[in-house]
Parts: C-alpha cells; structure tokens; sequence
C-alpha cells in the first residue's frame, strides 16, 4: 500500500514493513475534520482514498481553501516534521480513507534516510507556495478575477481536454468554489452566472467545462 507514494519508493523492504505494522485505517464522512488548525501533530497522514481540501479560518469563521489533494498523497507533515501545532485545518471533500502512522514511527524512519527528508520537504514547499499564492490573490485581488483565477488553477489540476473545452473533472458547488475564492456563496453564483451568459464557461453535472482557455486567462490579465 506504501508503496504507491514516491516518497517511499527507496525504502529498505524491513522499514516499509515497520511503517505499515503501525498503519492505523480509519474513514471520514463528507465534510467530516481530520485535524483543526492549532491541534498537535501525532500521526503522519496518508490520504489512501478520496480527496481532502487543506482550509483556514477567518476569525468570523470563513472558510478558504488553500488547497485540494486527491489519493495517494501524505498531508500535515510540515508540522509533523517542525514539531508545531497545525497551521490549518484538514477535511474531507468526500468520503476519505486515511492511514496514519504514529509521528515517532514515521520519525524513526524518516532519520534514516536524508534524502527522503528533502523529498518530503519540497513536496511541502510547493504546496505551501500554492497556499500563500491564494491568500495572496485573496488579500489583493478583486473578487472576479479570485473565482476565475480558482477555475483556472482547478483546470491544471483536473482538467480533461474534450470536444466542447476542458473539462474540471471534479464535481463542485457554489459554496466550493466561494471557499476557493475567499469570497460567499452568494458572490460566487452570481460571478458563475455571468461567465455562463458570457460563454467563458457551461456547466454539466455540477461540472466546469471552460469554453475557452485563453479567453478566460484574458480575464485575469485585463
């Protein structure tokens, strides 16, 4: 089951085998937390099955997602490794199957193998640059071109090349895409509405198809 992240591709069989006798499985319901923002790191965590999104709060309780992960991908570990309280909470988009590994465990392991240790760490620094990139765009960036710029960046991520555009390959709701964007649900349905009417983008299945790419990149460069 390990085997199937890179980052534990170059173990020795012997430590493969330690880290999957403590592998604990447990399973998230929809929107259900894996761990708040502030909580103490005890686990590295593997996400096995589904997809998870990586939010903060602000102090009136709005949600911004930095990023969604979809299996197999491991998650919290900047905290784990630095040995500081979360910087931001971990949910469940849809029903999730996650493996933990006791932090001393994993620790243990991880020592043995200086080379891992840097894979891990630009793993989470290109990740941590996305986040910031977000809360950034969100600090300075009007709202229109928040929600196009999360389009966009869900397209690299899931886009699929079809007949009619690019298809988001992941099904999202107005709320999702608010949340993205640091904006209310209200907002993002009327943004949606009018890149509809315009032709930037349609919608089937609760699924993004963008219409045209570079017309919509357009928007954000005016």
């Amino acid at each position: 089951m390990l085997e199937s992240l890179s980052i534990f591709k170059k173990l020795k069989e012997d430590d493969i085998k330690t880290l999957e006798e403590n592998l604990k499985i447990l399973k998230f319901r929809k929107r259900e937390t894996i761990f708040n923002e502030g909580d103490t790191p005890k686990w590295f965590h593997i996400l096995i099955k589904g997809r998870i999104k990586i939010s903060k709060f602000s102090k009136n309780a709005k949600e911004i997602i930095l990023e969604i992960l979809d299996a197999p991908d491991f998650f919290g570990t900047l905290a784990l490794l630095k040995n500081i309280p979360y910087p931001a909470s971990a949910i469940a988009v849809d029903e999730c199957v996650i493996g933990n590994i006791p932090s001393h465990i994993f620790l243990q392991i991880v020592n043995k193998y200086p080379e891992l240790q840097s894979e891990i760490l630009h793993h989470i620094t290109t990740r941590l640059r996305s986040g910031i990139e977000t809360l950034k765009d969100i600090a300075l960036v009007d709202v229109l071109s928040r929600v196009v710029y999360q389009i966009l960046k869900l397209a690299n991520k899931y886009g699929k090349k079809i007949s009619d555009g690019i298809l988001i390959d992941l099904k999202l709701t107005k709320q999702d895409i608010a949340e993205m964007a640091g904006t209310t649900t209200e907002t993002a349905i009327r943004i949606i509405s009018k890149l509809k009417k315009e032709g930037y983008i349609v919608e089937q299945n609760r699924k993004i198809i963008i219409k045209d790419i570079e017309r919509l990149l357009n928007l954000i460069k005016d």
